[in-house]
């Protein structure tokens, strides 16, 4: 099966302690991605024979492997609640990924998670069959055509297990999980949080009126839970249980994001989004702006939330 080589396009995959299980690398070999376009990424804080696991990896499979200070991490980002015991969160790594992808100069690129099993084809509300890496390099194309031409920072494709409840057919969604297009020029730091950090990016991008959102179908990820597996979040889902999760956006946005169970999720403690109530919806004003680009009004762009620290203001300012 060829590519197409149009959509084959960088990939991130932050990583913690599953060395010797990387999903989401082993997929794309596995369907011949180029490995020179896989980027696993982890801190420096793991430990050193994890650390040795990963380069050793990285050299037999050819594909390249970026280690940032977790010092500096921690130091720069905002968990919004109480930091857990362990200090970790994956916003932190994908945080770091925006300037590991300037030193490259790669402008352009799509963040995954290490806990990938397939692709989907979904059609008129139904998944119809596993997707061929030609498939979803059309789709990774398509993806980054549209974001360049409408100067859009971020981007995503909808995951299987969003689709909780029965058919649904939208073609649009308001939310960015798990398969994240990024459009460098528009966005820098954007997640905050110690959980529900990918969350917290998308709603903080559409509080601040910037069109964002992913595709309800077509192709869709399909991955492994990630709190019953080894090593990645799942020490830090048994610390912070749910609860945690499920505050860090209504602190955030308390007029728009509450928590509350998910009843078809067997009651399961999770944020509750009032979209009515985040962001507004002027797409285009008539005769003036289109305020889908995130550029249109040059105060808005880049987006971040990179916190402010005392230390970063000088005695002038």
């Amino acid at each position: 099966m060829k590519l197409n080589r149009a959509g084959i396009v960088d990939i991130f995959i932050p990583s913690y302690n599953r060395a010797d299980n990387l999903r989401t690398v082993n997929y794309f070999l596995k369907n011949e991605y180029p490995a020179e376009r896989l980027h696993v990424v982890v801190d420096d804080a793991s430990e050193k024979e994890m650390i040795n696991k990963y380069r050793a990896v990285s050299q037999k499979t050819e594909t390249h492997l970026h280690i940032f200070s977790m010092e500096e991490a921690r130091r720069r980002y905002d968990y919004v609640h109480r930091p857990s015991e362990l200090r970790r969160s994956a916003g932190q790594a994908r945080n770091m990924i925006f300037d590991i992808a300037d030193k490259l100069s790669i402008d352009f690129y799509v963040v995954i998670d290490d806990d990938t099993v397939y692709f989907e084809i979904k059609k008129r509300g139904r998944y119809c069959k596993v997707a061929n890496m030609k498939e979803i390099t059309d789709v990774f194309e398509l993806v980054k055509k549209f974001m360049k031409k409408r100067r859009i920072g971020l981007w995503g494709l909808s995951q299987t297990g969003d689709f909780i409840g029965g058919e649904n057919r939208k073609l649009y969604r308001r939310k960015v999980m798990n398969t994240a297009f990024y459009n460098r020029k528009y966005i820098y730091r954007g997640e905050r949080g110690v959980q529900d950090d990918d969350t917290s990016l998308f709603t903080c991008v559409q509080s601040e009126g910037l069109f964002t959102g992913s595709n309800g179908e077509g192709v869709l990820i399909k991955q492994k839970e990630s709190a019953v597996q080894e090593g990645g979040l799942t020490d830090l889902y048994k610390e912070c249980k749910l609860l945690n999760k499920s505050l860090v956006c209504p602190i955030q946005h308390p007029s728009a994001i509450w928590a509350t169970k998910q009843e078809r999720n067997g009651g399961r403690l999770h944020h509750h989004v009032n979209k009515r109530y985040l962001y507004p919806k002027l797409l285009k004003i008539p005769g003036g702006n289109d305020n889908i680009a995130w550029d249109t009004y040059s105060e808005d762009y880049p987006f971040t939330l990179e916190p402010k620290r005392d230390g970063d203001i000088t005695e002038e300012e």
